[in-house]
């Protein structure tokens, strides 16, 4: 069963990429499809130009934020489509995996799929989110 989810997932994240060459920038070649907590669908595209880019994965949780008001991420897919059509399966950005985790408590737990046949916790892409160590010193020993 998760198998076929991670595998819709990634045929939604692929239906929606659709590149396109700008003056600044390539827009749209990377697709992202999300499993919300309430198992409602988002799909979003990058907007990479100079600067001001939006990766995939953010304009999925925007749409998931505005359009369901929602914030818990179950399932989570970015995929690229090469120029000769293959499609590759690939992680979150730091900026992205940590907007992820911000969105909600509970998606320290999402599931980001890697391949149609594996996944891996958030909790594992960001091994230390919740270090936090008190530490001891003298302002002299600066």
């Amino acid at each position: 069963m998760a198998n076929l989810i991670n595998q819709e997932l990634i045929k939604r994240a692929v239906s929606v990429i659709n590149p396109k060459n700008l003056k600044n920038g390539l827009v749209a070649d990377v697709g992202c499809a999300l499993l919300s907590g309430n198992d409602k669908i988002y799909t979003g595209v990058c907007v990479g130009v100079n600067s001001n880019g939006y990766c995939a994965e953010r304009v999925a949780i925007a749409k998931m934020i505005t359009d369901g008001k929602e914030f818990v991420i179950k399932k989570i897919v970015t995929v690229w489509k090469d120029e000769t059509g293959a499609v590759f399966a690939i992680p979150p950005c730091g900026h992205c995996r940590e907007c992820i985790r911000e969105t909600d408590e509970k998606n320290i737990n999402t599931e980001v799929i890697l391949d149609k046949n594996k996944t891996v916790r958030l909790r594992k892409l960001l091994p230390y989110f919740n270090w936090w160590k008190k530490q001891k010193y003298s302002p002299k020993a600066l």
